[in-house]
């Protein structure tokens, strides 16, 4: 209806891809029905946990073609990856300096750990738009999240924190925790 209508107005049609996906069902996969009493309000998880968490709750779980079942709790689950970013940023932004992007860091040697976060950083880049062009939306999604929070938070800054206390490395750590949060940001995004 909606490109019949477009292209009777305009004369062109809006959109040529439309992605479908599955019903969204309660935790306990019942159909969401306002006689069942079993609906999650949009608006009220808004309120509770944000926006970002219900959009990226949506988009988590939600293969194309397929069913999601749909809890509070997977809503809240993402509240607690934002705040997990939150927190990773502003450990970024306190514990770096604002010239740090600018600097020339090439001749200041990389540590295994940097190495292996570039590399799994890279895979991200590629992987994620790859995915979304591809309408495997959720599988980005799942990406990003474990790259955050297994690889990113738990072992790359655990590893930054060591690194920073050397003066040798410090700059180059910097820079890497700055170019990977803007990168995660925009992946996100």
């Amino acid at each position: 209806r909606m490109i019949l209508m477009a292209t009777y107005h305009t004369g062109q049609i809006p959109f040529k891809d439309v992605f479908l996906h599955g019903m969204v069902r309660d935790g306990q996969n019942r159909k969401m029905s306002k006689s069942l009493g079993n609906i999650i309000d949009p608006l009220t998880m808004t309120d509770k946990y944000g926006t970002d968490a219900l959009r990226f709750a949506l988009v988590f779980n939600t293969a194309a073609g397929t069913d999601m079942a749909l809890a509070e709790d997977k809503i809240k689950g993402m509240k607690h990856f934002g705040n997990k970013l939150w927190n990773i940023a502003r450990f970024i932004l306190s514990n770096t300096e604002t010239n740090t992007l600018e600097q020339d860091v090439q001749k200041i040697p990389t540590t295994p750990a940097d190495i292996i976060m570039m590399e799994h950083l890279e895979e991200t880049i590629r992987s994620v738009p790859e995915n979304i062009e591809n309408f495997q939306i959720h599988l980005s999604a799942q990406q990003l999240y474990n790259f955050v929070w297994k690889e990113f938070a738990d072992v790359y800054i655990e590893a930054a924190k060591i690194q920073m206390q050397d003066a040798s490395q410090k700059v180059k750590t910097q820079k890497i925790l700055l170019e990977s949060l803007v990168t995660i940001l925009k992946l996100l995004h």
